[in-house]
Parts: C-alpha cells; structure tokens; sequence
C-alpha cells in the first residue's frame, strides 16, 4: 500500500479553519498532572471579590482579586499568623467583548480563564503566583473544580465535567459530577504520589 504523507497535513489544515480564531489550545490534564503542576491545592469559600488592573510590559491588564477561606489544604502551606487560613488569589480578568479604543480594536481574549462566584465553594489547583503576582489555575478551567453544596450529597466538577480526569485514578468516572468525598480522596492520592 501507498503511503500518502501529505494526508495528516491536509486534516491539520482543515481542522485549523474549522476551530473558531476564539478557541483556546489546552493541554489535557489528568488530576496527577493537574496536582504535579500546581503550587497549592485547596478547597475553599470566596469570601471576597474585587477588581484592579496592574501595569507589566507597558500595558494595563484587567486582574480579579479573590480572596478565599481554606476549608481544606490537600498540597502547599496555609499557615497564618492568626485566624482562619485566606488565600489571595490574583488573575488575570477575560474581557467580556471586544473594546474599540482610538481607533484601534482589543479582541476579546483570555475566555477560557475561570471565574470564581462570591460565596461559590471550589477545589482549585492554583499556580505559583508570578513575578508580577499573578496566579491562575491550572490548565485554566480544567484546575477550578465548583463544589455544590446544599445538596443531599455534594458534587464536584469542573468547567470540562470532569472530562479525562480518570486516567491513572480507579476513583474517578470518565466524566461527569463526582461526590465530593470521592474526589477529594482522588485528589489526597493524586497529591501524595507527585511527591513521591
């Protein structure tokens, strides 16, 4: 049988003008991945949200303050002076639309970064803040897990529903809603065999 080499890079191309310009690339992440590249994983509750913008490489970049009580420390250190456990987590903001300023038009990018709701309570797998003091979480939406809570049994899913997740943890579906219990156990033996 022939080989035709030019197959794979004509379906690239193809899949290329398919994706819409908007599409964020992520790389897919297991929870072991997503637990060896993060600085800090926790559970916690937002308790406060504000707004700002700081100047780096001579641009004003939108940054989204949240400050979240630790409920829950699975990797990283918590320990504060007094008082319970708050994280400060700064991010960069998605801009909502694009914006047309002098002229000249800013795209609305960044789309894929998650957003935390005041009072929401999440499992996030954060990064270690920048220079600048940035800090995300990691794979974006794949590291910021939203715990239902009020329910008969809480359950945990991110922006993705937990797709791919599974992979090297016998704890965790395919995809969908996880009990909470469940995946915080996946999340302590994710943990536990990064630092191995």
């Amino acid at each position: 049988m022939r080989s035709r080499p030019w197959r794979p890079l004509v379906a690239a191309i193809l899949l290329g003008v398919a994706m819409p310009a908007s599409a964020t690339m992520l790389r897919h992440m297991t929870l072991q991945d997503l637990a060896a590249s993060a600085d800090r994983v926790f559970r916690g509750t937002v308790v406060g949200i504000d707004s700002t913008t700081i100047q780096a490489g001579g641009s004003e970049l939108p940054v989204t303050i949240y400050r979240i009580k630790v409920v829950e420390g699975f990797k990283g250190s918590f320990a504060t002076p007094k008082g319970e456990p708050v994280v400060e987590l700064r991010m960069l903001s998605a801009r909502k639309a694009n914006v047309t300023a002098g002229g000249m038009q800013r795209l609305a990018v960044l789309s894929d970064l998650p957003t935390l709701a005041m009072g929401g309570e999440y499992v996030l797998f954060t990064t270690r803040p920048s220079a600048i003091g940035l800090s995300t979480t990691v794979g974006l939406g794949q590291g910021a897990f939203a715990v239902q809570v009020g329910t008969k049994e809480e359950l945990t899913a991110n922006k993705f529903s937990n797709a791919g997740l599974a992979w090297g943890s016998p704890l965790m579906p395919d995809s969908g809603p996880v009990p909470y219990a469940r995946f915080a156990q996946a999340v302590r033996q994710a943990v536990a065999e990064v630092r191995r």
